[in-house]
């Protein structure tokens, strides 16, 4: 089902609830239970395969949307008494964007068209598939909840491992603290570098985002435990503004600098 594109804004309302949508994401990607879609998911790539860059990968996908609707029950029941519907939407929507764009052909860039084509197969089945309103979201918002949604993967990832406290959670749990700086500096770089930006949808839920991600490192810094040591501050993350001033020999930057890098450096060590 084909959408107006006329959204002056999009939404990043699903934010509020993507643990658990992203809990659902991995159940679907994962390949631990099989898809009751092969024959429909067959049938779209034979009608519409020349969209792919990969068609097994395009394939693979339709099954993975197929597991993750029918997981979704928020998005199968629209009323009042709902509040999570349209978030539930929402976020298939830009499920459905960032899988497909990452595969589709330059020359096909158009989610509606290509998601059209998928519908055609699996709406009128046996799947239990709805129609879905999908629309092409703009590459500045998908960029940008990209980076949110790869900050909540982190996030969550890094819950799992630190409470499971295996035996990889110190290599791991840094390796998910880097991650999280990276994509987390870049963020704070949009929102602090334009007035526009500051308080539009994508800060507000940085800021909600680093809420999560202190009280993650909170939990852990109060207990007894080394795993506190592997687990970065987005407060003390390198910024590369930091960096840059210090290989221009300020002693002011050059301090802070060393502080990180020295921790960092004495982790890997004990690694």
């Amino acid at each position: 089902m084909t959408c107006k594109q006329n959204k002056k804004e999009e939404s990043y309302e699903f934010f509020e609830n993507i643990v658990n949508y992203i809990d659902k994401a991995k159940s679907a990607e994962s390949n631990a239970e099989p898809s009751n879609a092969v024959s429909e998911c067959n049938s779209f790539m034979e009608t519409s395969g020349s969209y792919f860059t990969v068609e097994e990968t395009a394939k693979r996908i339709c099954q993975q949307y197929v597991k993750l609707y029918n997981s979704l029950t928020d998005c199968k029941i629209n009323s009042s008494s709902n509040p999570n519907y349209q978030k539930c939407r929402d976020f298939l929507n830009y499920w459905v964007n960032f899988k497909l764009i990452e595969i589709m052909k330059k020359e096909y860039h158009s989610v509606i068209n290509v998601h059209g084509h998928l519908e055609s197969q699996i709406t009128f089945s046996n799947l239990g598939i709805n129609i879905v309103c999908i629309h092409d979201i703009n590459k500045d918002d998908l960029y940008k909840m990209n980076i949110l949604y790869r900050l909540y993967k982190n996030y969550t990832d890094l819950d799992t491992i630190l409470e499971s406290r295996s035996n990889t959670v110190k290599k791991t749990s840094l390796s998910l603290s880097t991650a999280c700086c990276k994509d987390y500096l870049e963020a704070r770089y949009i929102c602090d570098t334009s007035k526009n930006n500051s308080n539009s949808p994508f800060c507000n839920k940085l800021n909600d985002f680093k809420s999560k991600y202190d009280k993650l490192d909170d939990k852990f810094v109060r207990e007894p435990s080394e795993i506190s040591d592997y687990l970065i501050k987005l407060s003390e993350c390198p910024n590369t503004k930091i960096i840059s001033t210090a290989v221009t020999g300020t002693v002011v930057g050059l301090i802070p600098l060393l502080g990180v890098l020295y921790k960092v450096s004495e982790l890997n060590i004990n690694l």
